[in-house]
């Protein structure tokens, strides 16, 4: 089972604890604030108040056998490098750490962390992406250039076939699957498409390619 200890449990990091251990990972949260750490302790697998920033703290808890820290402190810059200075002693196959804006990014990465996240940026990204291009659902990254897309099938390929749309070759993407409506409180059923397949209104896409190819495919078929 893989094993994630979280530094930090603003509404960020407590977000990010819960969700990992429902998603079944053990899960070791730390935080200075009693009441936080005692809201969180029956949902994960080890919940505790103490200085995460602290090395012997870090070590005391094993957190050197774990296979991720994420340090989570949003407000308190200090605090934050000190902890991923700590968690970088103790040698952890992978440090990741958030940062508010891109000058505490770069101080972060200097200092040797694996990863840098800045939720805000990130989220007010998805809320731009989603503005912009209502039939995306769903986006998950592959690399720097790919990505994974669900879409609503857009009213330029409804009703005709995939043969005739020849989706790779005029946009470059790959359509992987079908996600179709479930009916009378069914769920949702995935089909995979053939050359005959012709996508319905109701349809979700399953699509992967270049970000580039599939923003024009929305673009051009919307």
């Amino acid at each position: 089972m893989q094993k994630v200890a979280v530094i930090g449990l603003g509404r960020f990091g407590l977000v990010l604890a819960e969700t990992l251990a429902r998603e079944g990972l053990e899960v070791i949260a730390i935080d200075t604030a009693p009441e936080v750490v005692d809201y969180v302790k029956d949902k994960v697998a080890l919940a505790v108040t103490a200085d995460g920033t602290s090395l012997d703290t870090q070590k005391s808890l094993g957190l050197g056998k774990v296979d991720t820290v994420v340090v989570a402190i949003g407000d308190n810059f200090e605090a934050c490098q000190l902890a991923m200075l700590s968690a970088r002693d103790l040698d952890y196959p992978r440090v990741i750490a958030r940062a508010n804006d891109r000058t505490k990014e770069t101080i972060l990465r200097r200092l040797g962390a694996d990863e840098v996240i800045m939720p805000e940026e990130q989220a007010a990204m998805k809320l731009a992406q989603k503005l912009a291009k209502p039939s995306l659902l769903e986006a998950v990254d592959i690399g720097s250039e790919h990505s994974f897309v669900q879409v609503k099938a857009p009213r330029g390929i409804v009703g005709k076939t995939l043969l005739e749309l020849q989706l790779r070759k005029n946009f470059g993407v790959n359509l992987v699957a079908i996600k179709k409506p479930g009916v009378g409180g069914a769920s949702d059923a995935i089909a995979i498409p053939g050359p005959d397949t012709k996508p319905a209104n109701e349809d979700v896409l399953m699509l992967v390619g270049k970000n580039k190819d599939i923003d024009r495919f929305i673009r051009e078929t919307e």
